[in-house]
């Protein structure tokens, strides 16, 4: 079973890619998709990208990660595909893994995974035994890093919201979650299991949601994404009950929630 990994990465980004190709092995490719906002960054490309017969490199000039992972998306060709970040590092046995999940799933089309800090300290709070999804999970937000897609299932019907995510000016983040929704609105089999496959630099910064303006403008827009007017009360309700708890000023809070509705209104 072949696998796609789709690397998405920005400007300087480019120079930390050698670390993330694995050694070459049959069934394993890498699409690089490599947005650049000058002409200057094109020079940091490393040159053992076009050394390496598994690597096929795309350059396009802008920004947007959701752009980015649906041009590298667009380029595979594998019955698998993996989304990566240029500060990923894989785990030893992860392909391995990959392919013995969806070799004894036949039907699966999309599995989430495990990851971790490069001191090996689990990213999220994850569950410890395998199960179902059929939506985002109550207890953590589920990664693109943490996920791998049967490409015949994704490629035709699944994109990321291009209004979301890193590199957009108003709705930060929030593209994964877009994602989740409309893998759940289109009916595809998804399931959870408690293996590592992936390390990342960082662990994710929490409780963003109380101070920064895009994040709560994403919330605002995912809100409405989800459940239509009835946004406007939710939204209301989540501002209020953050204030009474102090982890924020109300009225800033509900205006940043509000323009992110307001926006997927204007934008839809």
């Amino acid at each position: 079973m072949t696998l796609d990994i789709l690397i998405c990465t920005l400007d300087k980004g480019i120079v930390r890619l050698s670390d993330v190709l694995m050694p070459l092995r049959e069934g394993v490719r890498y699409i690089v998709s490599y947005q650049y906002t000058d002409e200057r960054y094109l020079e940091l490309v490393p040159p053992t990208l076009s050394e390496r017969t598994d690597v096929s490199f795309y350059k396009y000039q802008g920004q947007g990660l959701s752009a980015n992972r649906n041009l590298a998306m667009e380029k595979a060709t594998a019955d698998l595909v993996m989304y990566a970040d240029d500060d990923t590092r894989f785990a030893p046995d992860a392909v391995d893994r990959i392919q013995e999940v969806f070799n004894l799933h036949s039907d699966l089309d999309v599995a989430f995974f495990r990851a971790s800090t490069y001191t090996g300290k689990p990213l999220k709070d994850y569950p410890s035994e395998e199960q179902v999804i059929t939506g985002m999970p109550k207890s953590y937000v589920i990664s693109a890093i943490e996920m791998v897609c049967r490409r015949s299932t994704v490629q035709r019907t699944m994109r990321f919201d291009e209004r979301f995510g890193l590199g957009t000016k108003f709705l930060t983040c929030g593209e994964e979650e877009i994602w989740m929704e409309d893998a759940r609105r289109r009916g595809l089999k998804m399931m959870y299991f408690p293996v590592k496959t992936v390390e990342t630099s960082t662990l994710l910064k929490k409780n963003l949601i109380y101070v920064d303006a895009g994040v709560q403008r994403s919330f605002g827009a995912l809100t409405y994404y989800k459940q239509g007017s009835s946004a406007w009360f939710s939204c209301l309700r989540f501002a209020a009950r953050a204030a009474r708890s102090g982890y924020c000023h109300f009225w800033p809070m509900a205006r940043h929630l509000f323009e992110g509705i307001h926006f997927m209104r204007k934008t839809q």
